[in-house]
């Protein structure tokens, strides 16, 4: 029990004696006490986010947006798939769920990686209030209702991409060795037998890198070279204990004639190469 908790209780207490309600007051804060000996008076104070303050998250999922293209039907269905998937109440086999107590993080595809910052973040708050406190004053309705925008928050970021001007560079492994330290924990701070806190990143893009030191658009190195070549070793990112899960949106022509079965396997080989684990793939 804290210090705020435990004078919250005495503040009761001495309501219901002044009260002349003795038998009372000494029953309930022995039920109040009796409850505080339980995990419920140890759970966090939750952020705006309803993350944890004085805690890191149990495992974050990452989700990478490419919104530098307007999304077909097709990829606007499988994305409402995948957002019901992170937001399923319990648990379902080979399901992407952000469970209680984790987190659920966007970025977008961004063309300077120095302004890279989250486009929304949230964990999920479980489908109980936290803890008797926190009914008292949130209540359950309120601590769930910034975890319930998030299917609205996401369709936005794609409106006004029908018009856009196609940008310079696709930056996708650049990205990735930005967010992954942010959210992923080092292997030498990680815990050979932590497999419940793996970092899942989730990339939604047609996967098209494009930038000086690699483009798809002619032919580009196999994934090992990331890792032996000098020149490219830049470009890859240590992804041990990630998950990663890889939905390529297909695009039309002149940009699809890129995406070919070998780009489709050279993304699950570059992976494995960094040291991830492809949990999912899908060409949409």
């Amino acid at each position: 029990m804290t210090l705020g908790q435990g004078a919250l209780l005495a503040s009761i207490g001495d309501w219901l004696f002044s009260q002349g309600t003795r038998a009372g007051a000494r029953t309930l804060l022995v039920v109040l006490l009796a409850g505080c000996s339980s995990s419920s008076c140890d759970r966090p104070i939750l952020d705006d986010d309803l993350c944890p303050r004085d805690r890191p998250e149990s495992r974050s999922t990452v989700l990478l947006l490419d919104t530098s293209d307007p999304l077909s039907v097709k990829h606007e269905e499988e994305l409402a798939r995948l957002v019901r998937e992170l937001q399923a109440p319990t648990a379902n086999a080979n399901d992407f769920r952000v469970a209680p107590g984790e987190a659920l993080i966007v970025y977008e595809l961004n063309q300077n990686l120095r302004e890279l910052q989250p486009s929304f973040r949230v964990c999920n708050p479980g489908d109980q209030p936290d803890g008797w406190e926190d009914e008292l004053t949130r209540g359950k309705q309120v601590s769930l209702r910034r975890w319930r925008q998030f299917t609205e928050a996401v369709a936005p970021l794609f409106e006004g991409t029908t018009n856009q001007v196609e940008q310079a560079q696709s930056l996708v492994l650049e990205t990735l060795g930005v967010i992954v330290p942010r959210h992923a924990r080092s292997s030498r701070s990680r815990q050979a037998t932590d497999e419940e806190s793996r970092t899942h990143v989730i990339l939604f893009s047609d996967l098209l890198q494009h930038s000086e030191p690699l483009s798809h658009y002619g032919p580009y190195p196999n994934p090992d070279q990331l890792v032996n070549t000098d020149g490219l070793r830049a470009l890859s990112t240590d992804l041990k204990g990630v998950d990663v899960s890889l939905y390529r949106l297909e695009r039309p022509l002149p940009a699809g004639r890129w995406q070919t079965r070998d780009h489709y396997y050279w993304w699950t080989e570059l992976i494995e190469a960094f040291g991830g684990t492809v949990v999912y793939q899908d060409s949409i």
